[in-house]
């Protein structure tokens, strides 16, 4: 069902429910990122009290990592059966009953459980979310609900840490009752909400993407998809699925993603670890101060520096938003080199601040540059294999492999070292899509009518 915005006033109290959609969206989308703080800032405390080696705490991570990636392929096969509120309500509140776990200190076991049951559970919302707003996103500040959905990640993230400041070093446990408590609260705001404004068609007669062909091409399987019998339709899925992962570009913006969320999870659950043991620094004002700058408010800065940048290169629609994000790449991973060779906490935290910084103003830009390279129609479909590619590539074995690598190297600076040099085979990834888009001349138009002009004044020839 389309929202009814054919007058004025009609318009007016839709986008009035869109922004509080989107505020109330934002705000679970941050707290829903205090579990994680939390488990990062108190891996000294947690471990102790639980009696765990490095192996065993990073299990959570992948725990968390292997029910994401379990999550994104059931969302993939549901997304489109089932109502868009329902769901994300739902798993909302077994997201949230699962960290009573962590909140009664049970078994080891059942905390893995819990971790994989989060995992499951949140990325639904994670894949929905940034999918929301580019389909229900008012045009005008889409770009700016872009960034504040992505913002307000990076600020649960700091209130996760936060509460490690301020409860002190025994209370970690409360810290999951926040988070309980309060996203249940938004949830029962979402209910409320028509379900129209969840469950926007998406097999829209616009597209994003690119040369005349293809698009007649998919206009006709859409016209198409209404009078074919359900054979035929499973047909047309595995189609719609073998044209996403045929898309070089998506495929390999997709794996920049995965680079960089493998890099960013690693070194933000294992930060004050490495601080600790590399860095010998134990004061919590300034584990705190240097968590702060380089893992929340530079990320926080670089989304706002990536959101001005894109609006300065045309839109992350533009055509040169792979170039922007390719240098972007190339830059943070030189000052994330830098910061290997200290053992200043001062400038370590410079270093690794500027390289999360250029890194989370890349990482913007390709969240909505993925959209603009794939078929409106396609977006849902190709969400659910990005979310699954990402969590097995990045998520997953991001915080086991920083456990293992330094069992293997001992030392936390040839493992940043390593990341880094991770992270250049992110460059690469961009500098072939964009060299693929360029020969190829496959253009991303900042306006979606520029599709429609192209193909009435041309008649959908070249």
């Amino acid at each position: 069902m389309k929202l009814n915005k054919k007058n004025k006033k009609g318009e007016k109290q839709s986008e009035n429910i869109i922004w509080a959609l989107m505020i109330i969206i934002s705000i679970i989308h941050g707290l829903m990122c205090i579990s994680q703080g939390i488990l990062s800032s108190y891996v000294t405390e947690i471990k102790q009290e639980l009696n765990l080696s490095y192996e065993e705490y990073s299990m959570f991570g992948t725990m968390n990592g292997l029910g994401s990636l379990i999550g994104s392929f059931v969302f993939t096969l549901i997304i489109d059966y089932v109502s868009h509120k329902y769901l994300i309500c739902i798993m909302l509140i077994i997201n949230t009953i699962s960290h009573f776990a962590f909140f009664f200190k049970l078994k080891y076991f059942i905390l893995l459980i819990s971790r994989f049951t989060s995992g499951f559970a949140s990325v639904f919302c994670y894949i929905y979310f940034p999918m929301w707003v580019d389909e229900f996103g008012i045009k005008e500040w889409l770009n700016f609900m872009q960034t504040t959905v992505q913002v307000s990640n990076t600020i649960g993230h700091i209130f996760g840490y936060f509460i490690y400041y301020i409860l002190g070093r025994n209370l970690w446990k409360y810290g999951f009752l926040i988070e309980i408590l309060s996203i249940n609260c938004f949830v029962m705001a979402m209910a409320i909400i028509p379900d129209y404004y969840y469950d926007n068609d998406y097999n829209d007669n616009t597209y994003n993407v690119i040369n005349n062909e293809e698009e007649i091409k998919l206009k006709n399987e859409n016209n198409n998809i209404t009078n074919i019998d359900k054979p035929k339709k499973e047909e047309v899925n595995y189609t719609i699925i073998k044209d996403i992962i045929y898309n070089l570009p998506y495929m390999f913006i997709v794996l920049y993603r995965t680079n960089r969320l493998f890099i960013f999870v690693a070194i933000d659950f294992w930060f004050s670890d490495y601080l600790q043991s590399n860095l010998s620094e134990f004061k919590p004002s300034k584990i705190f101060m240097s968590y702060s700058s380089s893992i929340v408010f530079a990320p926080l800065l670089g989304l706002i520096f990536g959101g001005i940048l894109s609006n300065r290169i045309g839109g992350p629609k533009g055509k040169h938003s792979f170039k922007a994000m390719f240098y972007l790449q190339i830059l943070s991973v030189f000052f994330g080199f830098l910061s290997n060779f200290t053992k200043n906490i001062i400038y370590f935290t410079i270093f690794m601040s500027l390289y999360m910084l250029i890194n989370s103003a890349s990482g913007l830009i390709s969240i909505s540059a993925s959209y603009a390279v794939i078929p409106k129609n396609l977006i849902g479909s190709a969400t659910g294999i990005y979310s699954i590619i990402v969590n097995f590539g990045g998520f997953l074995p991001a915080s086991y492999a920083y456990a293992l690598l330094k069992k293997i190297l001992g030392n936390g600076q040839y493992i940043i070292l390593f990341f880094m040099g991770y992270g250049l085979i992110g460059a690469i990834f961009l500098f072939i899509a964009d060299s693929y888009m360029k020969n190829n001349k496959i253009f991303i138009y900042k306006e979606e009518e520029k599709i429609d002009n192209n193909i009435d004044d041309t008649g959908g020839n070249n």
